[in-house]
């Protein structure tokens, strides 16, 4: 079971971090929205400053109609209690870039990849910034919400004899 957020009056980041942080107050959400150049020294202050030892949940959400995308972090105190959620929103260009949590938060390593594969958004300085669940030639970001609806001509087939058939090589 897990336990429910920490309220934003219980830990106070915005007063931490005036005009850096502010408060996610639409309506359904809870936690905070950090500015994308400050996200690593806040994520710093979340785990050293105020506990928050653990990153469980890296994701990422595309906003299309609002052309946003954003960034969610999940982090908990291993000795327990509530956990914290804190975001990053971002212009929806390409590439859409939020800074790595790798060396703050090692749990990172892998949701950052695992973002960066199905939507695109690209976390600068991580080491290791490749696919992960998608074929090495994929094209495009598959959770985009602009992105084909698979209707068209399957980019990737599993069926050897098929690929077999479409290398440049083979014989007719």
């Amino acid at each position: 079971m897990m336990t429910a957020p920490v309220s934003t009056s219980t830990i106070d980041l915005v007063q931490r971090f005036p005009g850096i942080v502010t408060a996610d107050t639409r309506p359904g959400f809870s936690g905070f929205i950090v500015e994308k150049d400050k996200l690593v020294e806040v994520a710093t202050a979340i785990r050293d400053e105020f506990g928050f030892d653990l990153l469980t949940a890296v994701t990422g959400v595309d906003y299309l109609p609002e052309n946003k995308m954003e960034v969610v972090y999940h982090a908990y105190k291993t000795t327990g209690g509530p956990g914290l959620v804190f975001r990053v929103q971002v212009p929806r260009v390409d590439p859409v870039e939020v800074p790595s949590l790798i060396d703050v938060y090692p749990s990172a390593d892998l949701q950052e990849r695992e973002a960066w594969d199905l939507l695109g958004i690209k976390f600068t300085g991580h080491p290791d910034l490749r696919r992960l669940l998608m074929p090495v030639d994929w094209e495009g970001h598959p959770l985009r919400k602009d992105y084909p609806l698979g209707y068209e001509e399957p980019q990737f087939t599993f069926n050897f004899d098929e690929i077999d058939q479409r290398k440049p090589y083979a014989k007719d």
